[in-house]
């Protein structure tokens, strides 16, 4: 071995004592290595133990999506086409734990799976308070001992209930709602999902924004003939992805009349601007028009933000003009390229 193969042998040596020394305090950056390719848990969709929020107005379907997901995981089938990470999955029912349930005889009845490992857990939980989230892995820990499979997903619905009765708005109980899904995640390494609401009136999630930050992954779910539910943010994957689905309902008490809902895939519906510009809200439109009457040159973002507010858009709460803006991309309606942003044909 040459003097040179020496040295390099005895460096790579060094930083590897020093690295277990560290136990994963820290990585520099010559310790990086091409293979740390991110983990999924549901292809394109969801990271394998990452944050996120499925969020839209009621009964837009949106706790069935996340059911569905949940379930469809735990029996290791691919989601609307997408390979997932089969594991267990504790669905923490904070509101209609017997719709819930109801909902997983029906795709029992519809799939025939005798048995998958899907834990539902109920009750009323502060996750405010830290010794709750800690209480929360201990139950995953139980799951994955009944189960003897690991939980890669743990899904708290609705964060409503999850504050138990503190203020969406205030960043100190929003902040440890955070911080609990942290506890959550890092005591069970698995992905934590939010099922939340949204204003009547504005295309976003309601609350803090420290939720917004906090999330790796935000899905919108739309209610329409044709349900969609659709990535806003994402922060290392691809924004404006959409699954479109519909609910069929099944039966699924002894009396023959109790029925529970199933997401069924659906083809998405042709993109047509005139009917998609009816169900808009008023300053969703208005935005659209402003951008579409620009031509095919577009606007620039502060050009865009500034027409608008000339039309009362944004004036007393400039986030409306990024709750618009998303709103718009992920319905496919506009797109940006370089620092523009044009209508969609």
């Amino acid at each position: 071995m040459s003097p040179a193969e020496n040295a390099a042998l005895e460096l790579v040596t060094l930083r590897t004592d020093r690295r277990n020394e560290r136990k994963g305090k820290f990585v520099l950056y010559a310790e990086l290595s091409a293979d740390c390719n991110k983990e999924w848990l549901v292809d394109g969709l969801l990271g394998h133990g990452e944050m996120s929020v499925v969020y839209g107005h009621p009964s837009s379907g949106k706790s069935a999506f996340v059911e569905d997901t949940a379930l469809r995981i735990a029996a290791g089938v691919e989601v609307h086409g997408r390979p997932v990470r089969r594991g267990a999955v504790l669905y923490v029912a904070l509101e209609r734990k017997k719709v819930i349930e109801r909902r997983a005889i029906a795709f029992r009845i519809k799939h025939g799976y005798a048995e998958l490992p899907f834990a539902i857990l109920g009750g009323v939980i502060d996750l405010r308070e830290t010794a709750n989230a800690e209480a929360i892995v201990a139950i995953a820990k139980e799951v994955e001992k009944e189960t003897t499979e690991p939980v890669v997903l743990v899904v708290i619905d609705t964060l409503s209930r999850a504050l138990a009765g503190g203020d969406e708005n205030s960043p100190k109980d929003m902040g440890a709602i955070v911080k609990a899904c942290g506890v959550i995640g890092d005591g069970t390494k698995a992905h934590v999902q939010l099922v939340h609401h949204m204003p009547v009136e504005a295309e976003r999630m309601r609350g803090h924004g420290a939720l917004l930050g906090a999330a790796d992954t935000t899905i919108l779910v739309d209610k329409g003939e044709i349900r969609t539910a659709t990535v806003v943010k994402a922060n290392d994957s691809e924004e404006g992805v959409q699954i479109s689905f519909k609910l069929e309902s099944v039966i699924v008490g002894a009396d023959g009349k109790t029925d529970a809902p199933v997401v069924v895939p659906a083809e998405a519906p042709a993109q047509d601007y005139a009917p998609a510009g009816d169900r808009l809200t008023p300053n969703q439109r208005t935005m659209f028009t402003i951008l579409h009457d620009a031509g095919p040159a577009g606007l620039t973002t502060d050009d865009w933000n500034a027409k608008a507010r000339d039309a009362g858009i944004g004036v007393k709460r400039r986030a409306d003009l990024v709750d618009i803006r998303s709103t718009l991309k992920s319905k496919g309606m506009v797109s940006m390229y370089g620092d523009r942003w044009t209508v969609r044909h």
